[in-house]
């Protein structure tokens, strides 16, 4: 992980995203590109163009003059570029980016939080396209111990599940070791209560336990704990990130084939809508 792009947050909004940018910097050295996007419609209006014909080059001069204000006010790495982009579209020039730039994570501050859970259209849409780990930091003042919970699909006999819990216990070994974080796993059972004390359950989650066991050491992530719960993932393992104060929950995108390509799951989706902490969604 030695490139990150970090999408800021508008000015005089708090740089939820750079401070965990810089806090993964302070581990280990990285290099740091800073984008901060200005865009004003009422430019492309052809009555309003001659009045506002400058307009553009003066707030993009605005915004560069903030990002120098920036670098000052934040300790930045070395390595650290910044840029100011005139841009309608995020996720279109993210992708756009992608395809030039090698990059390793992308890390960006939640759009909006409805309540409790729940991202704005610009975050799902970067959570559906985006082609390496994504990171979205929400503010988590509550939070007590610096640990992570990473959410294992229990589908086992299916290569693509296998295959993207792969990635996602390697994305998550490595995070945690750069942060100096705890590494919890927890994979859930959607099995209706009436089944959980049968036999025949319990020996099927017997050999869930072992199939889990030998892929995580294969992957030689250094998980902390394991949890199996039983119920509806969405609501199961965020009550486990809640109740152990984690500061992210990571979650794979799915594994459906087609035109569409990965794209997230169904049960992934309802996870994140969930969501009340920082999350981190590997495709």
């Amino acid at each position: 992980m030695q490139n990150i792009l970090v999408i800021l947050d508008k000015p005089k909004h708090e740089q939820i995203a750079l401070q965990r940018a810089l806090e993964l910097a302070e581990k280990t050295a990285i290099n740091l590109h800073l984008v901060s996007f200005v865009y004003e419609p009422v430019i492309g209006l052809p009555v309003l163009a001659g009045s506002l014909l400058d307009l553009s080059e003066q707030l993009q001069k605005e915004r560069a003059n903030w990002l120098q204000e920036l670098g000052q006010e934040y300790s930045l790495p070395e390595q650290t570029t910044t840029e100011v982009v005139w841009h309608h579209d995020i996720p279109t020039w993210v992708g756009d980016y992608l395809t030039t730039k090698p990059c390793d994570l992308v890390l960006k501050t939640a759009q909006k939080q409805f309540g409790r859970g729940g991202f704005g259209s610009i975050d799902w849409r970067l959570i559906e396209q985006t082609s390496v780990p994504l990171w979205i930091a929400v503010n988590t003042h509550w939070i007590k111990r610096d640990r992570m919970v990473a959410a294992l699909d229990p589908a086992l006999d299916n290569k693509l599940h296998v295959a993207l819990n792969h990635r996602l216990l390697q994305q998550g070994g490595a995070l945690a070791q750069r942060l100096d974080a705890e590494l919890e796993l927890v994979a859930c059972m959607p099995i209706p209560e009436m089944m959980v004390e049968s036999a025949a359950f319990r020996e099927q989650l017997d050999g869930l336990k072992d199939l889990l066991k030998n892929m995580i050491d294969e992957s030689g992530a250094s998980s902390r704990q394991t949890h199996f719960v039983v119920g509806k993932p969405a609501a199961e393992i965020n009550r486990l990130v809640d109740r152990t104060k984690a500061r992210m929950i990571m979650v794979g995108r799915g594994v459906r084939r087609g035109p569409r390509g990965f794209v997230l799951g169904n049960t992934a989706e309802r996870i994140l809508g969930r969501s009340n902490t920082d999350v981190l969604i590997v495709p």
